[in-house]
């Protein structure tokens, strides 16, 4: 059986993650962990408008949280919408929320499991704060896994 670590927030309901997930399921039996880094409020993607800023709805799905308590009460719905999602289709999975840092997040969860590969799921590249620091490739060298990156377009 592979073991899928699958890293993703704001992203996590995106069509190009599920896509990478349903052809992880149709190669093989197949174990999930999705991994969502609890991600601060003031970290949220929003544009400015005229009179404040909104978040940006085309990407994902969800208002911009008031407070990191919202921020993390939104993070874990997207977790059990998907680790719901993923469980309907017969497969096993199982998941958490992390450090607010994708590569801490990522580290503290495999000093308890082995994984196959990590899948990374991110906002466009002219916004992600993962994409700027490289997450990608960073959890690829620390960590000695294949990553696949998922980017989420309109």
């Amino acid at each position: 059986m592979r073991k899928y670590l699958v890293v993703a927030n704001q992203t996590l309901q995106g069509a190009g993650l599920r896509d990478e997930i349903s052809k992880r399921i149709g190669a093989g039996p197949s174990y999930f962990y999705v991994l969502v880094p609890n991600t601060r409020a003031t970290h949220y993607l929003t544009v400015p408008v005229a009179g404040g800023m909104l978040p940006m709805p085309s990407v994902v799905d969800y208002d911009a949280p008031a407070s990191d308590v919202e921020a993390g009460a939104q993070a874990r719905r997207r977790l059990e919408r998907m680790v719901a999602e993923i469980a309907a289709l017969g497969v096993e999975v199982e998941g958490g929320l992390g450090d607010p840092n994708p590569i801490e997040a990522i580290s503290a969860l495999l000093e308890e499991q082995k994984f196959d590969e990590i899948i990374v799921a991110t906002l466009p590249r002219r916004v992600s704060r993962w994409l700027r620091a490289d997450v990608p490739s960073k959890a690829e060298r620390r960590f000695g896994l294949p990553v696949t990156t998922i980017i989420t377009e309109r």
